[in-house]
């Protein structure tokens, strides 16, 4: 029985590699109980339910799903864009309400976009960076022996990435991305070089969010500035379509609303 156990785990455990990729590895603890790993890929609840219609001969099979630091720089990009991890949120532990995000997506480490799949990678490499030179320089003032009140053990690089996003936001690694020939619509373009002259309200919303400008603000913006670049001319240009579209729905909208009022009242003598 237990043979039978272990060998049906097992291939269990292959299938799941066929038909998600990526490495599942099951590992026996004790009784009847065995435990999956694996990094990503589906969430725990498709798992769960494919666990369940198989046939695995008894085993209580616990599921264990670890996350890459893509995995979780994706997904405190999307919760920052969504308005859902503010600065002080998960305290010193802000991965944890990351992680708890992720627990249901199904691999959590791809991007909805390139451009997505751009402002993971980048905060990843910038995270690295920066959790290594923290580490560095806690390890060359930390004191040989404890003593109360010593600084902490820095973040790591994962936790460095959700602090990033949390505290700084989403619009400077766009504003990178964009500066490293990464290809974004117009008004990305446009918001990324002008909102921090916009009204604090929309600065803000691009500061942490990345919400692009309304069209007019941006435009307005661009033209305003006596020395654009490149990318802002090409940028105004590709919006001419979007704003001729608007107009026509203006124009209409006007016609309407006139014809609803019918004439006007003649002018008295």
């Amino acid at each position: 029985m237990a043979a039978d156990r272990a060998r049906k785990v097992r291939l269990f455990a292959r299938r799941l590699e066929q038909r998600f990729g990526g490495r599942f590895e099951v590992s026996y603890d004790t009784g009847a109980r065995w435990q999956l790993d694996w990094v990503d890929g589906p969430g725990e609840p498709a798992v769960r339910a494919l666990a369940a219609a198989a046939d695995l001969a008894g085993a209580d099979l616990r599921l264990y799903r670890r996350y890459s630091t893509k995995a979780i720089a994706v997904t405190a990009i999307r919760m920052k864009t969504a308005g859902k991890l503010g600065r002080h949120d998960g305290g010193r532990h802000p991965q944890e309400i990351v992680e708890w995000e992720a627990l249901d997506l199904d691999h959590p480490d791809r991007g909805t976009d390139a451009l997505q799949d751009a402002l993971a990678e980048l905060l990843v490499a910038t995270a690295i960076a920066k959790a290594k030179t923290a580490r560095a320089d806690w390890e060359a003032t930390r004191p040989q022996r404890w003593v109360p009140g010593g600084s902490p053990v820095p973040l790591d690089a994962t936790e460095t990435a959700v602090d990033l996003i949390r505290t700084r936001g989403v619009g400077w690694l766009v504003e990178q991305v964009i500066a490293n020939g990464a290809t974004v619509p117009p008004l990305v373009v446009l918001s990324a070089r002008y909102a921090a002259h916009a009204d604090a309200g929309a600065a803000v919303a691009w500061a942490h969010r990345a919400q692009p400008l309304p069209l007019h603000t941006a435009v307005a913006l661009a033209l305003a500035d006596d020395d654009p670049p490149a990318a802002a001319g090409a940028a105004l240009l590709a919006l001419l379509p979007d704003l001729r579209a608007e107009w026509v729905r203006t124009e209409a909208a006007i016609t309407a609303a006139a014809r609803r009022a019918g004439p006007p009242e003649p002018a008295p003598r």
